[in-house]
Formats: structure tokens, sequence, C-alpha cells
């Protein structure tokens, strides 16, 4: 697919879907793609990612516009490169999800805050109250070329934060790395016939790898939420046994049955 025909639904792309996009596919004439990061992010924000006629502005767009806001656009090894310090909760790398929390819900960067960029004014007092420093490293975004991240980074600079990072550019985060779950989405995974990994019950795994379960099945892996740095661990585990598509919850393991 070439970058003028990435459509707006890859926005909002879920760890586990196909990544493919039925229908004719039209492209914005150059005169559109000029158009602010403002316009761009409305347009973005609005519900039509169901619309296989619509496409996201070409990537060079997206990175011009990284240039002209004075922010680094960088890649998926970059943000593969700064999870162990999300995780460990270091405070020198935060990372923001500027999707919708229906597909957030779904599957999102581990630790990752979900800041829809047309709910910015709504959702930023609650991440104000994580007292994320102004010169904190903060990413946004999931590896695709959308408008939304750069929504929020405007925003965000707006506010003081001086350190923005936009995740922009690929590989996608999820084709590398796990991915973390509401309860919302690990529900419905569940029953869409998700495994799910107890770990109050199989902490060292031995009792999931002894199943020899496919290769192909999304794996939920459930603990506790104040286990939460030994609940990544294990789905690290599990996702470099083979397991790629698998996904962390921490939280109450009955909340998702």
């Amino acid at each position: 697919m070439n970058p003028e025909q990435i459509p707006f639904s890859a926005c909002v792309l879920a760890p586990f879907s196909t990544g493919k996009f039925g229908g004719h596919m039209k492209t914005f004439s150059s005169l559109v793609l000029a158009l602010s990061i403002s316009a761009a992010t409305g347009l973005c924000s609005a519900q039509v990612v169901s619309d296989p006629s619509v496409v996201l502005p070409p990537a060079e767009v997206i990175l011009n516009a990284c240039k002209d806001m004075g922010v680094e656009a960088v890649d998926g090894n970059y943000a593969l490169s700064k999870i162990d310090d999300a995780i460990n909760k270091t405070g020198k790398v935060f990372f923001i999800d500027a999707r919708p929390a229906r597909t957030y819900d779904d599957g999102f960067i581990p630790t990752a805050f979900n800041m829809y960029d047309a709910k910015f004014n709504l959702i930023y007092p609650q991440f104000e109250k994580l007292n994320v420093s102004k010169d904190t490293e903060i990413l946004i975004g999931i590896g695709r070329p959308c408008p939304m991240s750069l929504g929020d980074i405007k925003e965000l600079k707006g506010k003081g934060y001086t350190n923005l990072k936009a995740f922009v550019k690929g590989p996608i985060f999820f084709e590398k790395y796990f991915s973390e779950v509401t309860a919302k989405g690990a529900k419905k995974h569940v029953s869409n016939g998700a495994v799910v990994v107890n770990l109050a019950d199989d902490a060292d795994l031995s009792k999931f790898m002894a199943t020899k379960t496919e290769k192909d099945k999304i794996v939920i892996v459930a603990g506790a939420t104040e286990n939460a740095k030994s609940n990544y661990l294990a789905a690290d585990k599990v996702y470099k046994s083979g397991y790629k598509k698998t996904a962390v919850f921490n939280g109450d393991v009955n909340s998702i049955k």
C-alpha cells in the first residue's frame, strides 16, 4: 500500500486487526493535504473510520507537519528502546495513545495513557493528576502517520510540555511487542475465543506452556494490578515463545470472564 493510500482506519488500528481494508480509496489533492494540522486533526477525529473511501494524508505530510511544529518524529525501534523505562516507571519516558477509547481498549502500548485528541480538554485534567513533569520525554502515537497524535502534541505544547516525540513512523509497535488491554477490551477478546492465562494460578506459565495452544491464538496474560511488573514480564515471555497476539491485563481476572 502506498503512503497516499493509508486509510483513516489505520489511525485507529487495533493490535489484532488484519490491517486490510476493502473498497476503493481516493487520495487528497496536494492543496487539501497542505491544510493546517488543526484541520487535519479535526477531520481524523470525525467518526469516519469505517468509510473505506477516506484516507489519511500521505506519510510525508505528517512528517513535514512534525518539522513545522518543531517535533521529532520517531520510529518503532526508538519506541521499543523506551518501553522498559515506561514499564519500570523510571520517570524518564511516558507514552500517550491518541486514539478513541473504543480502539485503545482493544490493545495499546503497555502503560500508555489514553488521550483521544478530540476529547483533549476533557481528558487533560486526568493527565495532570499523574504529575508528569513538563520535561519528561513523551511519545505520542503507535507508529502510524496519524494526525490524531499531532493533535495531542499541539495541545501539550500549548500546555508547556517541552520533550514531545511523534511516534508516527513504523514499524507499528504491535508488530514487535505485546500489547496491553483494558477490562473492556479483554472481555471482548475472550468472547471471541482468546485464551486467558491467570497468573494467580500459573505464575511460572508452566500450565499454559503445557497446553501447546496454537500460536495464532490471542492470549491474555492476566494478573493483579499490584503485580503489574511481573505481569509484563510474563506477557513478554509468552510473546517471545511465539504467541504474537499476546496482551497483558492488569486487574481482576474475574472481571474479564
